[in-house]
């Protein structure tokens, strides 16, 4: 019997031999048996080649699983970096938007504000009493400076209201004279130990050094109400030499007793445009009778030197400082005892309005209507807002909402049960008539009234509840 292996024998170890799984002495038989036998030998140098390719390619994977573990180590060392960053740019701008909104606040401007002025002789410290007319703003802090003309500037912030933030306030300010003058943002509150209205605020900004400047007459007008008082108007200036005037034209028919009011007002208003218009020397007020008065036009004219004897003091020495003018606007009833004018804000609702219409139809003469709302008070009809339209073809209807707006202050409940309606009609061929005067409204914010203008050739213009 040979001591040969067969390839049989060979062919089945030789996986065991390629793994090196065999023993010695068989090893040195299939040493010899492949050194004879060819096709065992290239068997076994397959078996061996796939061997070493299978070693390189666990190499190959073991390299590549420790890049992939290094690369994800990297990848989440840099995800932790990431969410460190996120999260402190997150406390970052956490906290400027709390320093922002809670800590710092939102400037508030006065007109946001309800307030009152009340000073302390004994701390020298001057306090705010106030609420924002918005009820979701809260105070936050006050904080002032003084300009290098002596003027102290406050300014008040709020935040979303919260139990630290009330919308009610008390805030003091103590590092200012009796005698200083105190601007609360854009507005004057305060000079020389006086407060200061909104409406003396408003007119002693607007004051202008030209008459000729007319823009800035303009504003003045407007902030004086002169629309609101007397209806539709024309503005005249007279600038080529002196004397410098400044015509109102006024487009509104009066008569008797309104006349005899309107005419007192008119000098009032004189003595305010002549006190903060340096160089203006007299006003002029142009305006319509009615038809028993044969459509005339009269003049009123006021000048500088009357309007001093009227007040009792020079006129132009009236507009130079805010207190000055808020005691001749006192003293010519601009501003009553009960308080200063304050122009609504812009946060009330609907609610604060009421409407009127005024039907009338093609078949009534007419080209021009003026209405009129206004209460009787020391001075007169003093809150009136008056509107005028003028076409070819005038609408069916006229609709006019009276809100607080339209007045020199906001008006009270009561007050606004108190409104009359005046009524004009211009027909088509120039000539006014009165409709009514003074008619009870009985209004409240939030009403509808509707009323009805007729005419007939017995009774003429006239206006009915519907």
């Amino acid at each position: 019997m040979s001591d040969k292996l067969r390839c049989e024998i060979v062919q089945d170890l030789l996986p065991s031999y390629v793994d090196g799984l065999t023993s010695d002495e068989t090893n040195e038989a299939i040493k010899d048996h492949l050194a004879d036998c060819v096709s065992c030998r290239d068997m076994y140098e397959r078996m061996k080649a796939d061997e070493m390719s299978a070693e390189e390619n666990s190499a190959v994977m073991e390299k590549e699983k420790k890049e992939i573990n290094f690369l994800k180590k990297i990848k989440q060392k840099h995800r932790l970096n990431l969410m460190l960053v996120v999260v402190i740019l997150t406390v970052f701008f956490a906290a400027v938007y709390y320093h922002q909104t809670y800590q710092k606040g939102e400037e508030m401007s006065a007109d946001e504000i309800d307030y009152s002025l009340q000073w302390n002789s004994n701390d020298s410290q001057l306090n705010i009493l106030g609420n924002f007319k918005n009820a979701n703003r809260g105070y936050t802090r006050l904080i002032g400076e003084e300009d290098e003309d002596g003027i102290t500037h406050l300014k008040i912030y709020s935040s979303p209201v919260g139990s630290r933030h009330p919308n009610q306030f008390v805030a003091g300010y103590s590092k200012v004279n009796a005698a200083d003058q105190v601007w609360l943002g854009d507005r004057i509150i305060w000079d020389q130990g006086e407060n200061i209205s909104k409406l003396t605020s408003d007119l002693y900004q607007a004051k202008t050094p030209y008459v000729g400047d007319a823009p800035a007459v303009g504003n003045l007008s407007n902030i004086l109400g002169i629309g609101s008082q007397f209806g539709s108007y024309n503005m005249s200036l007279e600038t080529a030499g002196q004397p410098y005037d400044c015509r109102y034209i006024i487009k509104y028919p009066m008569k008797g007793e309104k006349k005899e009011k309107a005419l007192e007002q008119m000098k009032k208003d004189a003595c305010v445009m002549l006190a903060l218009v340096d160089n203006l020397d007299s006003v002029s007020w142009e305006y319509m009778m009615t038809a028993k008065d044969n459509n005339g036009v009269e003049t009123l004219k006021m000048t500088a030197e009357e309007a001093s004897a009227y007040v009792g003091k020079d006129i132009k020495i009236c507009g130079e400082s805010p207190k000055a003018l808020q005691e001749m606007l006192t003293q010519l009833d601009f501003i009553t005892d009960e308080g200063f004018y304050v122009v609504s804000g812009t946060e009330r609702d609907e609610n604060y309005n009421f409407k009127v219409v005024i039907y009338h139809s093609q078949q009534v003469d007419m080209d021009g209507l003026d209405c009129g709302f206004g209460f009787e008070s020391r001075i007169g009809t003093v809150c009136s807002s008056v509107m005028y339209w003028e076409q070819e073809e005038h609408p069916e209807q006229t609709v006019i909402t009276v809100s607080p707006d339209r007045f020199n202050r906001t008006l009270t409940d009561e007050e606004v049960s108190k409104l009359t309606l005046s009524v004009a009609v211009r027909d088509t061929s120039g000539e006014w008539h009165e409709v009514c005067e003074a008619l009870p409204l009985h209004a409240k914010y939030g009403d509808l009234l509707k009323y009805t203008l007729e005419e007939n050739s017995e009774d003429g213009y006239s206006i009915v509840k519907k």
